[in-house]
């Protein structure tokens, strides 16, 4: 009896140490997972954004995109999926030429490219010395998406050569 008496406390002890290295690597698990999550969620956003614009960009056959048009349908769109989030969630939209018809001089081959930062908040104690972005005081992880796509245009037969 004398014996397990005198070994009462190696027991707290040992668990005292390993305890909080045990629960800081969950934690890290955990938030990873939470950080893969909202990648996802910003992935599929950009692209949505990024469909969003091919798709209004231009009104008429062989024009030119309309940026204030993309930038203000994709804030329509990022109010409806994120409501109150809407204003945290950066979106910038930019138009690039990647060549013309040359079949039809008047028909450009542009590509619209979205870039959406998404700000994750850190859940778990800990972590945000590893995940944050700077400032690490924060907690938060800025996540960027970026989606390129083709801006669909239509060809009319006056714009031939």
């Amino acid at each position: 009896m004398k014996f397990l008496r005198k070994r009462g406390g190696q027991v707290t002890a040992e668990l005292m140490l390993i305890l909080p290295v045990f629960m800081l690597m969950i934690f890290f698990v955990l938030e990873y997972g939470n950080i893969a999550y909202h990648t996802l969620i910003a992935n599929h956003a950009s692209y949505e954004f990024a469909r969003i614009a091919s798709l209004v960009a231009v009104k008429k056959p062989s024009g030119r995109p309309d940026r204030t048009v993309i930038t203000q349908k994709i804030n329509q769109a990022k109010q409806k999926v994120f409501g109150s989030k809407a204003g945290s969630i950066g979106v910038s939209v930019k138009v690039e030429t990647t060549g013309t018809d040359p079949m039809y001089k008047k028909h450009r081959h542009e590509d619209v490219i979205v870039t959406v930062t998404y700000p994750v908040h850190l859940a778990f104690p800990g972590t945000s010395f590893i995940f944050a972005s700077e400032p690490r005081r924060e907690g938060i992880r800025r996540i960027q998406a970026v989606t390129r796509m083709p801006i669909e245009k239509a060809y009319l037969s006056s714009d031939t050569k």
